[in-house]
């Protein structure tokens, strides 16, 4: 049997936020699936009516390994989401009695901000070894920060491994984080589920689009919907938007007046991997517009479908996105509308994009390279 591992995570999916931490459950699913003596500790800081702190702890199978909920209640509840300390006491306290038999050997958290933190001080106490995933674009304002900067420096520095989803997420940690190994390991798309289904050939009229975020700053909506009324204005063709996910920029965009050859259909705040695929598949292009992504897993899964994809020139994107599979826009107004012009111009291979990512952030690649991770740290460490 292996030595024990704990994958711990504040980032989770919740029945007020569905979509919440699904890369971090994917990675956590797919090293439970070929590992074992793991425990998924998910740690959800969550609103309530009542100021006392209300506990509840649940657990279920997990693959063959065990998967524990800790959901505390509290109307001060973002009190205790900035307080690491108070977090690492409260999870401390919860493995002590009630789970005594889980003394890890390892502990791999996921983002630094409070999960990885927490982490390290639970470390100090039990003297299990570290290894952390980051997914966060705030990690640089985070290192600048009082009192978080020197305890997220320590608590980087006390891991093996830190672990990135891309290279461009790598070189702002290292330009902050004196590290000597950090590792690019990126997120899980499940060919399985995007997969490439041949799509219908343009019929000469009609164009359709499809976007995916939850749209907030950092995500640009504006910039989609500018480039969309331009080139419905231009090509004269009918453009339709398929919009998945809410927020404040879409309540606004959508109340404006829209050419009558575009329309813009809402699927709403959440839908299913497979609703999503089934989307990527049956449209022409996708778009994604941002001012920062540190991996754009959406962007991944369109490309897997084989769907070409024209996004933002930010962040992680252009590490995805390149000539054969798509095209990037700077983040302006008259970028996209170039860009969109462009794109809807060129001629793409379809099943070339999608063989070309088939396999790439495949499930049992990502845990193969996971799993190596911490047998690199737990015999280096002789534990």
């Amino acid at each position: 049997m292996n030595k024990q591992t704990v994958i711990l995570s504040f980032w989770n999916p919740t029945p007020a936020s569905p979509q919440s931490g699904i890369f971090i459950q994917d990675q956590a699913a797919a090293v439970c699936s070929v590992r074992d003596n793991v425990v998924f500790l998910r740690v959800n800081v969550l609103p309530s009516s009542g100021l006392l702190l209300k506990k509840e702890v649940s657990e279920t199978a997990f693959f063959n390994n065990r998967q524990i909920t800790v959901n505390l209640y509290s109307a001060l509840w973002k009190f205790y989401f900035v307080n690491p300390w108070l977090l690492a006491r409260i999870v401390a306290n919860i493995l002590r009695t009630r789970f005594p038999e889980i003394k890890p050997a390892l502990i791999h958290s996921n983002v630094i901000f409070p999960c990885g933190i927490v982490a390290w001080l639970l470390s100090l106490k039990t003297g299990a070894k570290l290894v952390i995933s980051e997914h966060w674009t705030k990690v640089g304002q985070l290192l600048q920060r009082i009192p978080y900067k020197k305890p997220a420096l320590k608590a980087y520095m006390a891991n093996s491994a830190i672990i990135c989803v891309s290279d461009f997420l790598a070189r702002q940690i290292k330009q902050h984080v004196p590290h000597n190994n950090i590792i690019l390991i990126p997120n899980i798309v499940d060919a399985g589920i995007f997969g490439y289904r041949p799509k219908k050939p343009f019929d000469g009229a009609n164009l359709s689009f499809v976007c995916i975020a939850m749209w907030k700053p950092p995500k640009r909506l504006d910039l989609i919907f500018d480039a969309l009324r331009h080139l419905a204005a231009e090509s004269g063709l009918g453009i339709t938007l398929n919009l998945v996910g809410e927020g404040p920029q879409v309540d606004v965009l959508c109340s404006q007046s829209l050419p009558g050859n575009l329309a813009v259909v809402r699927h709403g705040a959440y839908l299913d991997k497979q609703v999503i695929a089934s989307l990527l598949q049956s449209s022409d292009f996708f778009l994604h517009a941002s001012d920062a992504e540190t991996f754009s897993i959406v962007t991944a899964e369109a490309l897997a479908t084989g769907t070409p994809a024209l996004v933002s020139d930010a962040g992680a994107l252009a590490e995805l996105v390149r000539s054969g599979n798509g095209l990037l826009a700077v983040n302006n107004p008259e970028s996209w509308k170039k860009q969109i012009m462009q794109l809807v111009a060129t001629g793409y291979s379809h099943e070339t994009i999608a063989l070309e990512n088939r396999g790439r952030f495949s499930p049992e690649k990502v845990a193969a390279s996971i799993i190596n991770v911490y047998g690199e740290t737990l015999d280096f460490f002789g534990k």
